[in-house]
C-alpha cells in the first residue's frame, strides 16, 4: 500500500506540472498537429506521388506517422526527465524520499498516459479533416485504441531505457541520432516494412525482424488496410 501510495502522489506531482498548460496541449495535439500532418502526409503527398491510388497510399502514410508522433512526444518527456535529474536533482530526491521502484513506476505510468492522451485524437481528427481520403471502412476504433496503448507503452519504455543511459544533458542529442533514428526510419514509418524488405538491401530483413517498432507500424496499418503487412519478408 505504501508503494502504491507513493506512485500515486508522484504521478499527482507530474500532473501538477502540466495542469496549467492543458489548454495549450489540447490545441497542439488535437488541432495543430493533426492538421499539419493529415494534409501534408494524408492528402498532398499521396496526391503528388501516388495519383493513381492516393487514398490507400495516403492512409499508409498517415498511419505510419502515428509512430513518429509517439517518439517525438516521448522524447520531449525524456528531455524533461534528464533535466530534472541533472539540474534540480528532484528525481534523486524522489528516489530517496520514496524508493527507486516507486519513482520509476510513477514516471513510466505518467509518461505512457501522457503520450497516449496526446496521440488519441490524432487519427480521429485526421479522419474528420480528410474524410474519404483516409480509408477507415475496415477499422475497429475500439481495437485501435487498445493497439495504440500498447504501441505507446513500447515507445515510452524504450525511450525511458535510453534516458537511463544518458549521463549528462549535453549528450542527449546523440540519443535521437543513434538510439532512435536508425530504428524509426526503418520501422515502416514512411513505407510499409514489406516494401522495405523487398528493396534487396543486404541484411535489411534481419534488421526488420529485430526492430520491434516495425511490428508496431505493421499492426497499425493492418487495422486500416488489411494488407497482409505482417508477412513482411515473404
Amino acid at each position: 500500500m505504501v508503494f502504491l501510495s507513493n506512485v500515486y502522489w508522484l504521478m499527482q506531482r507530474q500532473f501538477f506540472l502540466i495542469k496549467n498548460s492543458l489548454g495549450d496541449l489540447f490545441i497542439n495535439y488535437a488541432i495543430i498537429w493533426p492538421c499539419i500532418f493529415s494534409f501534408s502526409s494524408g492528402y498532398f503527398v499521396p496526391l503528388v506521388f501516388f495519383p493513381q491510388d492516393p487514398i490507400n497510399k495516403g492512409t499508409e502514410l498517415m498511419v505510419g506517422m502515428v509512430l513518429l508522433q509517439a517518439f517525438v512526444v516521448a522524447y520531449f518527456m525524456m528531455v524533461d526527465l534528464i533535466s530534472e535529474r541533472e539540474s534540480s536533482g528532484i528525481l534523486h530526491y524522489h528516489i530517496t524520499a520514496t524508493s527507486f521502484g516507486a519513482a520509476f513506476a510513477a514516471r513510466v505510468l505518467f509518461y505512457v498516459m501522457y503520450v497516449f492522451s496526446a496521440l488519441l485524437p490524432f487519427l480521429p481528427v485526421s479522419k474528420l479533416l480528410l474524410g474519404k481520403h483516409l480509408y477507415t471502412d475496415l477499422i475497429s476504433w475500439p481495437l485501435l485504441v487498445v493497439v495504440l496503448f500498447f504501441v505507446v507503452t513500447l515507445v515510452v519504455t524504450y525511450v525511458f531505457a535510453l534516458a537511463a543511459l544518458v549521463r549528462e544533458m549535453r549528450s542527449i542529442e546523440y540519443v535521437w541520432s543513434y538510439g532512435v533514428e536508425p530504428f524509426l526510419w526503418l520501422s515502416g514509418m514512411w513505407a510499409p516494412t514489406y516494401a522495405i524488405a523487398k528493396s534487396g538491401v543486404p541484411g535489411i530483413t534481419y534488421f526488420l525482424m529485430i526492430n520491434p517498432f516495425g511490428y508496431a507500424s505493421d499492426v497499425l496499418r493492418q487495422l486500416f488496410l488489411m494488407i497482409h503487412a505482417l508477412v513482411r519478408w515473404a
